[in-house]
């Protein structure tokens, strides 16, 4: 998953709109759908903002941005059989803060 798509996710659970977080977050809607969208990286401050807003840590967000191809060869059989367990969690943590 994307950077973008994991903030959609995440937004998405919390239960805010697009304009919603984007006022909370101090950026315009469209900066916030372009980054949903995975056309641009949003900064580390504003990345920052974005998790402070939805009370998600920025490791819960990171992580779940890994795949496959960011896992070395050797590791790829251990990260398959753990990053849908790990992520059911973190989505279930994320849900349960609301």
């Amino acid at each position: 998953m994307e950077l973008g798509s994991a903030v959609k996710v995440i937004r998405k659970e919390k239960g805010f709109t697009q304009k919603e977080l984007a006022s909370k977050c101090n950026i315009s809607t469209n900066a916030l759908c372009s980054i949903e969208n995975n056309k641009t990286i949003p900064s580390k401050a504003t990345l920052n903002k974005i998790c402070e807003c939805l009370n998600v840590p920025n490791a819960y967000l990171l992580f779940l941005c890994i795949t496959d191809e960011d896992i070395p060869a050797e590791s790829s059989t251990l990260f398959k059989a753990l990053y849908e367990p790990m992520k059911k969690v973190l989505l279930e943590d994320i849900s349960s803060n609301s």
